[in-house]
């Protein structure tokens, strides 16, 4: 049986599981080429899309080589961090919304800069051509492409809450999974500015609601329908994956960084 609902019951469902979530530990590490840093690098080389976990500083420069070396080969690289305790300790630093671009001849040039955006948080472009680097680095994707990308039904996988408390140390994660309370939801984005949100219940039921969405002109996508409702940056999309952010900065709980994750249907 198919039933039509306000997101106001939906919320509450969402309230209710998010708050009964585990909070897990976060571990930290220290800089370092060979010390411990925990990554999980989403990336694509050409059109073919990888996720790398990666323990440590080593680990990580290993893999610039080897993006770095792709790009020589003529590929387009792009890549992101999804661990946003990096992008925390470095918020200072990534400042505003536009696209910061870097132009080189030197690979080893490329390949710091490249390591400083990873540590704003940023998404990163690289291209090579004739001897030159090419680098463009983003907080949400051109809203152009997205626009685009984004229509379409999307399976929301996970949320994940990053809490950081008010001396600024990181005291855990909260992870929301709907497949872990037999359910599921699904997003879907029409070409015409609306939505449609569908939550089907461990007994098959399912509940609807309708709304709208934009992009502003900085890239960031806005519906209130997403958890927390308010305005995301889009920091990935591709044809397998959509992955957006939004940090509360501040709040009585301290920083809260909010991350979700959806796979295109």
């Amino acid at each position: 049986m198919k039933k039509t609902l306000r997101f106001t019951a939906l919320a509450a469902v969402l309230a209710l599981i998010f708050t009964a979530c585990e909070r897990q530990p976060t571990p930290g590490g220290n800089e370092g080429n060979n010390d411990p840093k925990e990554r999980v690098i989403v990336y694509t080389v050409g059109q073919t899309e990888n996720r790398q976990n990666l323990d440590t500083e080593g680990e990580w420069d290993a893999l610039l080589d080897v993006l770095c070396t792709q790009a020589q080969n003529g590929q387009t690289v792009t890549f992101y961090n999804m661990n946003q305790i990096t992008y925390h300790q470095n918020k200072e630093a990534g400042g505003t919304k536009a696209a910061k671009t870097f132009t080189t001849s030197n690979r080893d040039e490329m390949k710091a800069w490249m390591k400083e955006r990873e540590k704003e948080g940023l998404t990163v472009v690289v291209t090579y051509n004739n001897g030159t680097w090419q680098g463009m680095a983003y907080a949400s994707a051109p809203p152009a492409s997205t626009s685009v990308d984004i229509i379409g039904t999307w399976h929301f996988i996970c949320s994940v809450v990053n809490h950081i408390d008010q001396n600024g140390s990181f005291t855990g994660s909260d992870l929301f999974v709907p497949e872990d309370g037999g359910g599921s939801m699904h997003y879907t984005f029409y070409n015409d500015g609306t939505l449609t949100l569908t939550f089907t219940g461990m007994d098959g039921t399912t509940a609807t609601d309708n709304s709208t969405w934009t992009l502003d002109n900085e890239g960031e996508l806005c519906c209130e329908l997403l958890p927390n409702g308010g305005c995301w940056n889009v920091n990935w999309i591709t044809d397998n994956t959509m992955i957006i952010s939004r940090a509360e900065l501040g709040t009585e709980e301290g920083d809260l960084l909010y991350q979700l994750q959806f796979d295109r249907e």
